[in-house]
Formats: structure tokens, C-alpha cells, sequence
């Protein structure tokens, strides 16, 4: 019995002695692998577009104050506030009884200066009356003629007509107001196109030009996205702000847009072919310049490089070659010479 207790116990630990020893082989045999974990990207050469972002104000192309020349009491409204005109449209009628007299009388003058020319006309042709006769006749018919367009001009301008085609945007006076002349009585506004206003620092002035691409979006309107380029370009910068102002027309697509709206503008200011375009995050600040890190068989390696243009995340820079392979994850954690485990996956 003590023999087999014996048999049992060497047996066992023979089986534990086979284990371990093979537990220690496929320790040994596991791989160890050392180096910071990095992600990199492959430089390749790419067009880059850098650009300005403004804030702009919407105006009307036009907007005009429509002013009364002959005063008048308002009689009628034909097209209130925020109705359409066309151009030369009745937007309201002023009643004065003195020009309306002073018309009637010129029109009633001038018929009879032209019946009394045609009777004189007829004489004169039969030789019936004197040359001179006749003359006055028909100076009298020009001089009816020119009383009526003077009467009718006046009178005329009591109907207030719309300039152009656009929108009556306020009117300044009720039904029944007496309107004096030369006053303003509708606030009106061309608004099938707008124009863009916004300032630019004068650092930017070689940069921008008229036709210059430009991006335009709205707060009010997110879903609006409008392309147009530089209108017009102030070459007089203003000494407060020290920006010049710069304009942008634009289409009204349904006629949304209106005066003071805010518009956020993307300006093209230059324009690269075949450029060597890299993270911004990638590059690392140090008293002596800038940096990246590339992968030098799996050797981390430092470049310095200088910023030419940067916009949004990305930027141009100088100081590397395409095909190098540039650490864009975990940079931060690197010296020159570590060793590196790549992870793309």
C-alpha cells in the first residue's frame, strides 16, 4: 500500500514538472514587440485652397426713397406696404384741386387754340386772312401746347408711380394725410438682387480682388448656399476699423433675402496645385520652430517644417517629401530615435 502511495505521488509530479515546462516554451516562444503606438498617413501632393471668413451685411440693390414733388392730401392707396410694383405701377394718388383746375384749364385752352389754328389754317390757305393773322394763330396753338405739358407735369405727379420693378417695404403717411412736397412717402426696394457688404483688413488688400470666387451662406436660411465673386472693391481704407469694404451681389432666390440680414462669407484668397497638405494638429510648437515626426524605418525622425498657409484643420507647409510617412497620432509622445509600433488598423 505504501509502495503505490509512493508510484501515485512521483507520477503526479512528473505530469505538474511536464507542464510547467511547456507553459515556459510558449512563453519563450511568444513574440515581444516594443515601440509607441503611432497612426501615420502617407504624404501625397493635393490642391489646397485657402480662404477668408467674413461677416457680411445684406442690403437691397437698390432701395429708394420715394419722394413727393407736388403736395397733396393721400386719397389713395393703391399699393400698400408689402405688396410688388412693377415699374411704373400707381402705388397712391394725392388729391389737390389746384393742380386738377390748373390741368383742366390748360387742356380746355389748348383745344381751343387748336380749333382756332385749324379755322386760321383754312383762311390762310384760301388767302382769306393776312400771313400775320395766321401766325398768331399758331403761335397761340405752341404756347396752349406748352401751358398743357407744364399743367399736365404737375398734375402727374400726383400719382406716385414705382421706379422700378421691387417691393413696397413702409409707407410713411395714412389715407387723408396732407404730403408736403418733397417729403418721402414710400420706402421702396429693389430686391430681386441683394448686394453683400463687409470689411476687409487692410493686410489682405493684394489678395482680393474685383472677381474674386466667393461662398456666401445665411444664419436665417441654413439651407441656402449661394456661389457669386467681388463686385466692387473700396481702395479707401476706412482709419477706424482699418479695413477697406468690399461688395458681393447676389440673387434673391424667392425674394428671402432682406436688408440687414447677417451673411457669412467664404472668400478665396489663394489657390495651390500639387502641394504638400498635412494635419494642423500634426505639427508640434517648440521654442526653436515647428515640427513634425516621420517614420524612418519604424525610427521616429523629426522634420522641421514652415507653415505657408493654413485653413480649417489642414496646412500647407515646406519641409517634406511626398511618400513620407507622417505620425498623426501620438506625436506628442515622441523623441528623436524612438522606436515605433505602427497601428493603421
Amino acid at each position: 500500500m505504501y509502495k503505490i502511495i509512493i508510484i501515485i505521488f512521483i507520477f503526479m509530479t512528473g505530469s505538474l514538472l511536464v507542464q510547467c515546462s511547456g507553459d515556459s516554451s510558449a512563453e519563450q516562444q511568444t513574440p515581444s514587440f516594443s515601440g509607441t503606438p503611432i497612426r501615420t498617413i502617407v504624404l501625397e501632393p493635393r490642391p489646397f485652397s485657402e480662404y477668408l471668413q467674413l461677416t457680411g451685411t445684406v442690403e437691397a440693390r437698390n432701395r429708394i426713397k420715394i419722394i413727393v414733388e407736388e403736395g397733396g392730401t393721400l386719397q389713395k392707396i393703391i399699393k400698400d406696404k408689402g405688396n410688388m410694383a412693377r415699374t411704373s405701377d400707381t402705388l397712391a394718388i394725392l388729391e389737390n384741386r389746384i393742380l386738377k383746375a390748373g390741368y383742366d384749364e390748360a387742356r380746355a385752352a389748348l383745344h381751343q387754340a387748336q380749333l382756332d389754328f385749324d379755322s386760321k389754317k383754312v383762311l390762310h390757305d384760301k388767302r382769306a386772312i393776312s400771313e400775320n393773322e395766321f401766325l398768331v394763330s399758331k403761335f397761340g396753338l405752341e404756347r396752349a401746347e406748352a401751358a398743357y405739358q407744364l399743367a399736365n407735369a404737375r398734375y402727374s405727379k400726383l400719382f406716385i408711380a414705382a421706379p422700378l420693378n421691387g417691393y413696397v417695404n413702409d409707407r410713411m403717411y395714412d389715407r387723408g394725410s396732407y404730403v408736403m412736397p418733397m417729403t418721402p412717402i414710400f420706402d421702396f426696394i429693389d430686391n430681386a438682387v441683394m448686394k453683400i457688404k463687409a470689411g476687409i483688413a487692410e493686410r489682405f488688400l493684394s489678395d482680393i480682388q474685383i472677381g474674386t470666387p466667393a461662398e456666401i451662406t445665411f444664419d436665417a436660411f441654413p439651407e441656402m448656399q449661394l456661389t457669386s465673386t467681388v463686385s466692387f472693391l473700396n481702395r479707401s481704407i476706412d482709419p477706424q476699423s482699418r479695413t477697406f469694404q468690399i461688395e458681393i451681389e447676389i440673387p434673391n432666390p424667392d425674394r428671402k433675402l432682406a436688408p440687414q440680414m447677417i451673411a457669412n462669407i467664404k472668400l478665396l484668397r489663394r489657390s495651390y496645385k500639387d502641394q504638400i497638405v498635412i494635419p494642423l494638429d500634426a505639427i508640434i510648437e517648440s521654442e526653436t520652430g515647428r515640427y513634425v515626426f516621420v517614420n524612418n524605418n519604424n525610427l521616429a525622425e523629426k522634420v522641421p517644417v514652415e507653415l505657408l498657409a493654413v485653413y480649417g484643420d489642414s496646412v500647407l507647409v515646406t519641409g517634406l517629401e511626398s511618400e513620407r510617412e507622417l505620425v498623426v497620432v501620438g506625436q506628442q509622445e515622441l523623441t528623436e530615435g524612438d522606436s515605433l509600433l505602427v497601428k493603421n488598423n
